[in-house]
């Protein structure tokens, strides 16, 4: 009964991300690319809703797929950030991520920077957990799990990542 149940509040379960690396890369002033230069789907095709100026991008999910989507180019460092807000509703299940990876490139031995808030019953607290892996490894990085100290179902939040040369905050 349990697995209907989900199943039943995962199909009016809607979370979305809105790519807005135009607007944070201001801050920065960072260059920016449209979707259509810098990106490509991953799955979920009926599941990314492009905003008219194609700067940025709305991730849905429904009972049988999400979305997903990858840079078009290689990046050695720079400013990545996401305006994630997560659902309201019953989303035990479901991970909704922010990450870099060099996996395409290195499958037995990458590398990776994550934000992803783990699955949720409403009402409870959401967690966060952050991973760092070096050559495929949490012992050349770290993985770390936060209770989020705000309500990120209320609105969007953004979530950042600045990767010099030298460190990554």
């Amino acid at each position: 009964m349990a697995a209907t149940t989900a199943s039943g509040a995962i199909a009016g379960f809607f979370s979305y991300v809105i790519l807005a690396a135009a607007a944070a890369a201001a801050g920065f002033n960072a260059p920016t690319v449209s979707f259509s230069d810098g990106f490509s789907h991953l799955f979920g095709n009926d599941n990314l809703i492009r905003a008219a100026d194609d700067r940025s991008v709305r991730l849905t999910l429904n009972r049988y797929s999400g979305s997903g989507f990858i840079s078009t180019d290689l990046y050695d460092h720079g400013f990545f950030s996401a305006s994630i807000k997560l659902p309201k509703d019953y989303a035990a299940g479901v991970v909704v991520a922010f990450y870099t990876s060099n996996g395409d490139l290195f499958p037995k031995n990458h590398d990776e920077l994550d934000f992803e808030f783990l699955g949720n019953v409403k009402g409870k607290d959401w967690r966060i957990q952050t991973n760092i892996y070096g050559n495929g490894s949490t012992t050349r990085g770290r993985e770390e799990r936060y209770l989020v100290p705000f309500d990120p179902t209320e609105a969007a939040h953004r979530y950042s990542i600045l990767w010099t040369p030298d460190y990554i905050v």
